[in-house]
C-alpha cells in the first residue's frame, strides 16, 4: 500500500530548526515552516522561537508553530544503517517537471487530481532527477565541516527562507491537515516499511528562485535502487544506495596533483621557499583543511594556512618553507586534522632534477 495522502505542497518557507546529536539522536528531524497564503502572509516572529542545540530536547516546546505549517525532514534513519543518501541539483530548472509545477496555485495539491502531472509525482528511480555518481551518503551530524547532513541541508533551506523563494515539498500531508513528511524516497524500503512502497511517489524539496531551481532529495542509504515498476518493492539481488555511492572517507576527497621540487635558481633557502604542493578537491563540496599538514620523508612537516579550504573540484597551491622537497627523490605525505593519511606520493632522482617544472602525479 502506497504512502497516504502523498501530493506538492506550493508555498512560501519562513523558518527552520533541526535536531542536533544532542537533542534527538534517535529519529532527528529538520523541520521547515512554511505557509501558503501570499496575499495575506501570517505575522511571524522568528527571534522568538531560536532553534535549541546542544543539549537534550525541551519536551515542553511543541514542535509546531501557530499559523504555519511544517515539513519534517528526516535527517537519521532508525535502521541499522543509519545514514541517508543526498542529492542536490541546481540546475533543476532543465527538468520538465519545473514548468509544470510553475503553472500550480499555492497550497496542498493531492497528486491524484494533479492534471499538470498526470498525477505522477516524484520517482528517484524512473524519474531522472539527478545524476546518482553526484549524490553522497552522510550521517546525521558529527564534528567537522561539510561532513553531515546538517551541513549540507542548513544551507539550502536558508538561502530558500532567505530569498523569500517557492518551494513545493513532495510527501504526505500530517492527519492533522498541517504539515508534511515522508519528504525522501518511497519505494525500495526495509521490510519494516514495506507497506510504505510505492512508484511516482517520492518525497522530496524542489526550490524556485527568480532565475534558478534547486532541487533537494533524500533517500535513506539502506533503500533500494532497483525496485519493481508496479509496486515498488526492491529487486533481487538487493542494491542499495550504500552500495552505489561513494561514502566520504578522508582518503578520497584530496590527492597532491602536483609539486614544484626543483624552482627555477640556486638551491638555496630563497629557492626552498618557492617549493610548492598543489592539492586537488576530488569531490563536489568544500573541504576544510584547516589542521592538515605535509610531510617528507625526513620527518619535516608544513601545516596548511589557518582556516584553508578548497572549493568544489578546485585545486591549490601551497608552499612548504618548513618541508623541503629533496632533488634527489622523496616522499610527501598529505595528513588530515587527525593525522590519518589522506594521499600520499613519491618521486625519483631523475623527476627532482627536472629545474622549474612542477611533477604531476597521476592517480
Amino acid at each position: 500500500m502506497p504512502v497516504r495522502d502523498y501530493g506538492v505542497w506550493k508555498a512560501l518557507p519562513v523558518h527552520y530548526e533541526f535536531e542536533d546529536r544532542y537533542e534527538d539522536p534517535e529519529s532527528p528531524h529538520l523541520s521547515l515552516y512554511y505557509h501558503d497564503n501570499k496575499a495575506n502572509p501570517p505575522q511571524f516572529d522568528p527571534g522568538y522561537r531560536r532553534n535549541h542545540r546542544g543539549g537534550p530536547r525541551d519536551p515542553n516546546r511543541p514542535s509546531e508553530i501557530p499559523g504555519l505549517f511544517r515539513a519534517a525532514i528526516n535527517i537519521k534513519s532508525r535502521d541499522e544503517e543509519t545514514r541517508l543518501a543526498y542529492f542536490v541539483r541546481h540546475d533543476f530548472v532543465n527538468h520538465p517537471i519545473a514548468e509544470k509545477l510553475a503553472k500550480l496555485d499555492f497550497g496542498f495539491h493531492p497528486m491524484r487530481k494533479v492534471d499538470e502531472l498526470d498525477g505522477k509525482g516524484l520517482d528517484y528511480i524512473r524519474g531522472a532527477l539527478f545524476t546518482s555518481q553526484k549524490g553522497r551518503v552522510l550521517p546525521h551530524d558529527i564534528p567537522g565541516v561539510n561532513n553531515d547532513l546538517i551541513d549540507v541541508l542548513e544551507p539550502e533551506v536558508k538561502k530558500a527562507i532567505q530569498a523569500q523563494a517557492t518551494i513545493f515539498v513532495f510527501g504526505s500531508m500530517f492527519k492533522t491537515r498541517n504539515g508534511i513528511h515522508n519528504v525522501h524516497m518511497n519505494q525500495g524500503n526495509i521490510l519494516n516499511f514495506r507497506n510504505d512502497d510505492g512508484v511516482f511517489q517520492d518525497g522530496g524539496l524542489l526550490i524556485r528562485y527568480d532565475d534558478h531551481w534547486t532541487g533537494v532529495l533524500l533517500a535513506f542509504a539502506s533503500q533500494a535502487v532497483h525496485t519493481d515498476d508496479n509496486d515498488g518493492h526492491a529487486l533481487e539481488p538487493l542494491v542499495t544506495w550504500t552500495d552505489v555511492l561513494p561514502v566520504d572517507r578522508v582518503e578520497n576527497s584530496v590527492t597532491i596533483t602536483e609539486a614544484l621540487v626543483n624552482p627555477q635558481g640556486a638551491d638555496d633557502r630563497a629557492a626552498r621557499t618557492k617549493e610548492s604542493i598543489t592539492l586537488g578537491n576530488l569531490t563536489s563540496h568544500e573541504v576544510s583543511l584547516e589542521s592538515w599538514s605535509f610531510h617528507n620523508s625526513a620527518g619535516q612537516t608544513q601545516d596548511l594556512p589557518r582556516n584553508a579550504v578548497l572549493a568544489p573540484w578546485a585545486m591549490r597551491k601551497f608552499e612548504v618553507p618548513n618541508c623541503p622537497l629533496s632533488n634527489s627523490g622523496d616522499t610527501i605525505t598529505l595528513l588530515n586534522e587527525k593525522g590519518l593519511r589522506v594521499d600520499g606520493v613519491s618521486y625519483g632522482r631523475r623527476q627532482g632534477q627536472q629545474e622549474g617544472r612542477p611533477i604531476v602525479f597521476a592517480h
